[in-house]
């Protein structure tokens, strides 16, 4: 534990949400999206429960719409890696899947950690298959998630962009992300953060 009592607050306060069996119940009602022709069903779980089965196919989607980017920038790609951040014990994700025939078409991971001695939900990764992108399947998950962070009393969602994928940085800064103070100027990435919620979270 840390000397600074506020920083073991900020430990405690991610402590318990990641204790929940599952974060997403207050939500229920919104685990699903059906607009824009597609109808998608969405499952919160933890990844130490995944099957070796849905971890293949976690590691797959990043590996497809991911490796060619890593490998142009300086992290490069690393497998090992990947797969022990993607699948590291408080991790968390919401799966989405097609209702007609249950595959995965998308993902988000996350976890309730400690950035910059605050509480914060970590957004590591969302993913969406190429042919359910553009249909507002993004958009709804981050204000899924948004709704989520503040209502355990997140001080912040924190997420990390190359800057080389400029229409991912414009998406997030149209969700009205900013640069965090620590963000490194030089760096080849941004870290970008949002204090307060201001999307609505609408049954769709």
């Amino acid at each position: 534990m840390s000397s600074n009592p506020k920083v073991n607050m900020s430990i405690q306060a991610a402590k318990k949400v990641n204790g929940l069996a599952d974060p997403t119940k207050p939500f229920s009602s919104f685990m699903k999206y059906n607009k824009n022709d597609l109808d998608m069903t969405m499952q919160f779980i933890k990844a130490p429960a995944m099957t070796t089965f849905l971890k293949a196919k976690i590691f797959s989607m990043v590996k497809d719409n991911m490796m060619e980017t890593y490998k142009k920038c300086p992290w490069g790609w690393n497998g090992k890696d990947k797969r022990a951040e993607l699948f590291h014990k408080d991790s968390r994700y919401i799966l989405v899947r097609h209702s007609s025939n249950n595959s995965i078409a998308a993902f988000v991971h996350f976890r309730f950690d400690i950035e910059n001695l605050i509480e914060v939900l970590y957004l590591y990764e969302i993913q969406i298959d190429k042919d359910v992108r553009g249909k507002g399947l993004g958009r709804y998950l981050m204000s899924l998630l948004e709704t989520i962070a503040f209502h355990y009393k997140m001080k912040r969602i924190v997420l990390t962009v190359l800057k080389s994928e400029e229409d991912v940085v414009k998406f997030y800064f149209s969700l009205q992300y900013e640069i965090e103070s620590y963000s490194p100027e030089d760096a080849f990435y941004y870290i970008l953060s949002k204090k307060k919620k201001t999307l609505e979270l609408v049954k769709n």
